[in-house]
């Protein structure tokens, strides 16, 4: 399990047994606040700035949106060492306004859901821009179905697209509101198979399941 700790600046993995393994970035001692030591500085490259999300590729190496503050993906190998990022805050390809959420498929391409800029960007594990889908409206979350025939879900506010993997939307469903059945910012959503997801709904503090017919 990995523990993304947006306020401490820490990726945390835990083994099943909810050991830690492996703590990636550094959480800032409160005096170095206090002081003004570096209230304002720029972290180094290997700390981040209120991450959002994390995704294990293949080859174990670790992909972290850096993501509030940053707006950059960073890549860790499998033990731990930074390798490189990629990304500053911007509207060009390559570039983030707030990545919230990071995926892979099965050809270890990456989906980074750049919420601010409403889109999704696709990138190769080197952080490559392969290709980039614009949405009408912000790319909160994202998931992607397991199988041979992969398809990935964005959650946004009030609904949820459907798309296949070249970025082709393939329906869109969801409300605006916060009765049951409607959505508000689906600040984070999974998807266990092409036909049920469960969403986190950011101001209506509750979880949903959807079933799709």
């Amino acid at each position: 399990m990995w523990y993304v700790n947006s306020g401490d600046n820490l990726v945390v993995k835990f083994d099943p047994k909810r050991r830690v393994e492996q703590a990636l970035g550094r959480r800032e001692e409160p005096w170095v606040y206090l002081t003004h030591g570096i209230e304002r500085a720029i972290p180094p490259p290997a700390n981040f700035y209120q991450p959002t999300d994390t995704v294990v590729g293949p080859d174990g190496s670790t992909y972290v949106t850096d993501g509030y503050g940053n707006s950059r993906v960073a890549k860790f190998s499998k033990e731990g060492n930074l390798v490189k990022y990629w990304g500053d805050r911007g509207t060009r390809p390559g570039q983030f306004n707030t990545p919230h959420n990071i995926v892979i498929d099965a050809n270890s391409n990456l989906y980074v859901a750049d919420r601010q800029n409403n889109r999704v960007q696709v990138f190769d594990t080197d952080g490559t821009f392969k290709q980039e889908w614009r949405l009408d409206g912000p790319a909160w979350s994202l998931c992607i179905t397991p199988g041979a025939n992969q398809k990935i879900f964005v959650g946004s506010i009030g609904k949820v697209y459907k798309l296949d993997l070249s970025g082709k939307v393939l329906g869109k469903f969801g409300k605006l509101g916060r009765l049951p059945g409607w959505f508000d910012s689906v600040h984070a959503l999974t998807c266990p198979d092409e036909k049920t997801l469960y969403l986190a709904e950011e101001f209506s503090y509750r979880f949903d399941k959807v079933v799709l017919q």
